[in-house]
């Protein structure tokens, strides 16, 4: 019941983003911006281009709220479309382009045990990243939307444009070779 009553306090303010009001798009940019972002770094190389392309697609999403119409799906699905549109054309504009490493030294004036987690959260992150890496396109999409997004089969559907069928087979085949990388990664160990 409370991810209804969301929906229809999302649904209220897309109708008032829709009108011109500005204040509801705020609102809006305030649900999903983690969620856009989180995301975003997923399929990107630095926290700095996830942050580049997380504007964007607000700016976008903004522009073209006055065109948004309500398709039976949730307003989340017409966002993350725009998102995965952005992440493609940022990969097509850096195709080739070396990824930088961060430096993990800037953590060493902290308490050790907050060391200890920033670098379990990053090798965690790292590995869901380098995982979701060595799947197809479509693959990675599918999972993105199912489990960071938590998109149902019929939303994600709609946004890649393909089948509900076609949409649980990519999971599918998804989560079988997730499976088979963590357990090549961890006979590697």
């Amino acid at each position: 019941m409370r991810r209804l009553f969301g929906e229809r306090h999302v649904d209220r303010l897309v109708k008032r983003a829709v009108r011109g009001d500005a204040e509801a798009f705020g609102a809006i940019f305030d649900i999903y911006a983690d969620r856009v972002y989180g995301y975003i770094r997923v399929r990107v190389g630095t926290e700095h281009d996830a942050e580049d392309i997380a504007g964007t697609v607000f700016l976008k999403a903004f522009e073209a709220m006055a065109g948004y119409r309500q398709t039976g799906a949730p307003f989340s699905a017409w966002l993350f479309r725009i998102a995965h549109n952005a992440i493609v054309d940022h990969h097509r504009r850096n195709a080739k382009v070396p990824e930088p490493v961060e430096d993990i030294e800037s953590y060493t004036e902290q308490d050790p045990v907050v060391v200890d987690e920033v670098v379990l959260a990053k090798v965690d992150a790292e590995m869901m990243k380098a995982s979701i890496s060595k799947l197809t396109s479509e693959q990675a999409a599918v999972v993105v939307a199912r489990f960071i997004w938590d998109m149902d089969v019929r939303s994600t559907a709609k946004v890649l444009d393909r089948t509900e069928n076609a949409v649980k087979a990519l999971q599918h085949r998804a989560m079988k070779r997730l499976a088979r990388i963590v357990e090549e990664h961890n006979d590697e160990s």
